[in-house]
């Protein structure tokens, strides 16, 4: 065999060796490299944790948990996961405005919201793992006076699993 033939027989089979690395293990090097821009990226900052029931409409003591970050004091937003666990899917996205900002929105759009002071104590659930029963009375009392917009993506368990159907508002009475 020739030498050239032979430097491109090793390089293809090393592009081949290469190739089936990276596919095989995608997870692996995206997680590398997800690692490194976490610190700086938009899921940065979701860390209160809240976990709430009654967001499904066909099984409401069902939990979904609440990853929030506070943008402004005008301005709260959650994303809303099936699980805690490294599996979880993102299954909606809570939005939660003071009673001053909420008031500002027309009729149509104020009745897509909730009050946190009528929800609240009508939750069947509403834990935050992680803190005192001291700090999460304090995290209530700081919730009491806003609104909150649910917007549920899918619906795993009455989707088999699969991210079909459409989203809606829930609005939580």
């Amino acid at each position: 065999m020739s030498r050239f033939k032979f430097v491109a027989a090793v390089a293809a089979v090393l592009a081949i060796i290469a190739s089936i690395a990276l596919y095989q293990h995608p997870t692996q090097v995206a997680s590398a490299d997800m690692m490194s821009a976490s610190t700086s990226s938009p899921i940065s900052g979701y860390t209160l944790h809240i976990d709430a029931s009654q967001h499904y409409t066909g099984h409401p003591d069902e939990i979904i948990h609440h990853w929030c970050k506070t943008f402004s004091s005008s301005f709260i937003e959650c994303q809303l996961y099936d699980s805690d666990g490294p599996n979880g899917h993102l299954v909606g996205v809570e939005t939660v405005v003071p009673t001053s900002v909420w008031k500002t929105y027309s009729a149509d759009e104020r009745a897509k919201w909730h009050y946190h002071r009528v929800e609240i104590p009508k939750l069947k659930v509403a834990v935050m793992p992680g803190l005192t029963k001291d700090q999460s009375a304090k995290v209530i009392a700081s919730l009491l006076e806003t609104y909150g917009k649910v917007w549920i993506l899918w619906d795993p368990k009455s989707t088999g699993g699969k991210p079909t159907g459409d989203p809606t508002i829930t609005i939580l009475k």
